[in-house]
């Protein structure tokens, strides 16, 4: 491309190119290229506006070795023969066992600590599997005894957020909760408005409409409970309480998931089961 063209306005086209083996071409053309295809505002820019191409699933294989692999499936009409491995970024190799926290707009969000056993770290990668690009982002306060993390794409400025909610084991030490925002790259606090102390979060999330939902166990009220977190406010929502009839139960374990922009409920409830050899079976209610 000519230099008598304005950076700013070969960025523009080059925000426009979808497909991942000519951006991954393009890197080489310059370091200003290179620059602008690895920053994580094209990483991110890319994933938003990738809305035309088929949906993918991504597969995480667990092997036992140093590292994990990952495979991407096509969700066409080929499903699911038409799949590839994405590249994985150095700082999702980072991860020795990741966990995949959610994906949004075509970014996928883990954490866990890191492999460095003299200098470990919390990290959050925020992955462009298409474009086989990454952010990492340190967690800070990693000793805090309990930590709960939250990833969303605001749905009015597209700007991936990750919400960090923590706390000591001593009941006097102040809960917290800070944002991180990919565009401004640091951690601000946020008002704490719910009973953060007496809560015990489950490890899923769901996100619906810019809106992190996590379903909790309040330890006081002994009640299961529904809290949200607006990513366009950066306020918590109201809780909501489970239904009656879903509120408890020996043995019963529940999860929530969504299915197209619907919150759901999964019920989960283990249940001796007889069979021919007398023995005992788990069965799902």
């Amino acid at each position: 491309m000519s230099d008598n063209i304005p950076f700013e306005l070969q960025a523009e086209i080059i925000k426009r190119i979808l497909p991942v083996k000519s951006l991954l071409r393009f890197r080489s053309v310059s370091k200003q290229w290179k620059s602008l295809i690895d920053s994580s505002e094209f990483i991110t820019h890319h994933a938003l506006n990738n809305k035309t191409q088929p949906q993918h699933l991504l597969v995480r294989y667990i092997t036992g070795g140093t590292e994990d692999k990952y495979v991407s499936i096509v969700d066409d009409d080929n499903f699911p023969h038409h799949k590839f491995s994405p590249v994985v970024p150095p700082t999702v190799k980072l991860h020795p066992l990741p966990f995949m926290l959610d994906c949004s707009h075509g970014l996928v969000c883990l954490h866990g600590w890191t492999r460095d056993r003299v200098n470990r770290k919390k990290l959050v990668v925020v992955w462009n599997p298409l474009i086989g690009k990454s952010v990492g982002i340190e967690i800070p306060d990693p000793d805090r005894a309990y930590i709960v993390i939250g990833f969303g794409v605001c749905p009015k400025t597209s700007d991936p957020k990750i919400i960090k909610l923590s706390r000591f084991f001593d009941s006097k030490a102040e809960a917290k909760a800070e944002v991180f925002r990919l565009s401004s790259g640091a951690w601000r606090s946020v008002p704490m408005n719910i009973p953060f102390k007496s809560l015990h979060f489950q490890n899923s999330q769901v996100v619906i409409d810019g809106v992190i939902h996590w379903l909790t166990y309040d330890k006081i009220t002994y009640k299961l409970r529904l809290y949200s977190f607006d990513l366009a406010s950066e306020k918590f929502g109201e809780a909501v309480d489970f239904p009656h009839n879903l509120a408890g139960g020996s043995g019963r374990k529940y999860g929530i998931s969504k299915i197209n922009d619907s919150l759901v409920v999964l019920s989960h409830h283990w249940e001796e089961w007889p069979t021919d050899s007398g023995s005992d079976e788990d069965r799902w209610i």
